[in-house]
């Protein structure tokens, strides 16, 4: 008589989770509820297409536009902490002020130059589009301004801003048409 050890007996027993009698699923004419091999496989073979495609859509330049746009708001945020701290360290008229103020200028003009690029790059997608408009309120509810805040039409910030904004979205509808 030989002995089976329990262990060689789990492994005998199906690994589908069906009784030995019933049927497999691939053996029914009745479509397997849920993701099937069958499916899963077609989508895999379709998979090489759609990464080509998706690699052919260019990036939005808006995206890495408000990258930079963060990292100047930072750059200057320091700059001005550094003003501050050469002011109280070596007093309002000393070379190490005077310094640090250029500096401080220096990243003003980078984010003045960022902000103004932000309201005038047309961005390509809708994403893009939802990404500058949300910028724009996040930096007021932080309780930063845009350059030219207060002059009211085509030179404006906000005018630039709309006009741009519209122009992508005519550009966008344009290419969904064609």
């Amino acid at each position: 008589m030989t002995v089976r050890s329990p262990w060689i007996r789990f492994c005998l027993k199906p690994l589908s989770g069906r009784r030995e009698t019933e049927k497999r699923t691939s053996e029914s004419r009745k479509p397997a509820a849920g993701l099937s091999r069958r499916n899963m496989l077609g989508a895999i073979a379709v998979l090489p297409a759609l990464l080509v495609a998706a690699a052919a859509v260019e990036p939005d330049p808006i995206f890495a536009l408000i990258e930079a746009k963060r990292a100047a708001d930072v750059a200057h945020l320091h700059a001005i902490e550094a003003q501050d701290e050469a002011e109280i360290r070596t007093g309002a008229y000393s070379d190490a002020t005077w310094e640090a103020r250029d500096r401080c200028g220096d990243a003003c003009v980078v984010v003045n130059e960022a902000d103004w690029k932000s309201a005038t790059l047309p961005p390509t997608t809708l994403a893009g589009i939802a990404a500058v408009l949300r910028l724009a309120n996040l930096i007021e509810d932080e309780g930063n301004e845009w350059p030219d805040t207060d002059t009211i039409g085509r030179e404006g910030w906000h005018y630039q801003l709309r006009a741009t904004m519209a122009q992508a979205i005519e550009a966008i509808i344009e290419r969904g048409q064609s």
